[in-house]
């Protein structure tokens, strides 16, 4: 084992030799030590007061009859591919639609309902990083 704890060593007093070592190796610890703290303040830290907004994705259009006149009041229906979920809005006085606040990560399908026929069914993929999507819709679709 070691020596036994003396009362000059119980009371922190080292020899010499010990303490000459310690006091070498003091500073830089104790300066080691402050850098580490102020990098682990600075990245925990937040860089802004402001908090960030979401990233979102926005989808837009215009509903069109065969003529290219815009449709009022049209249905644009907008389906979350992940989880289902679906979105029903009206077109515009102009035929103008618009989705926004969407789920970059999820792809979404989008149809147009009016006078009965449908628009062809149209995809947003997470693929396209376009913002706003700018997707125009013909109801009834145009012929091939």
């Amino acid at each position: 084992m070691g020596k036994p704890l003396t009362p000059a060593r119980r009371q922190g007093r080292l020899p010499k030799e010990c303490s000459q070592s310690v006091r070498r190796s003091g500073p830089r610890w104790l300066a080691a030590s402050l850098v580490f703290l102020c990098v682990i303040t600075l990245c925990a830290a937040p860089t802004s007061g402001k908090k960030k907004k979401p990233v979102s994705r926005t989808v837009t259009g215009v509903v069109l009859d065969a003529a290219e006149n815009p449709i009022a009041g049209a249905s644009v229906e907008l389906t979350d591919s992940v989880s289902g979920k679906k979105i029903a809005i009206y077109s515009k006085e102009d035929g103008k639609y618009l989705f926004a606040d969407l789920n970059p990560n999820h792809d979404y399908e989008l149809q147009a309902h009016a006078h009965n026929l449908d628009s062809d069914l149209r995809r947003v993929s997470t693929l396209d990083d376009r913002d706003p999507i700018v997707i125009n819709l013909r109801v009834p679709p145009p012929k091939e």
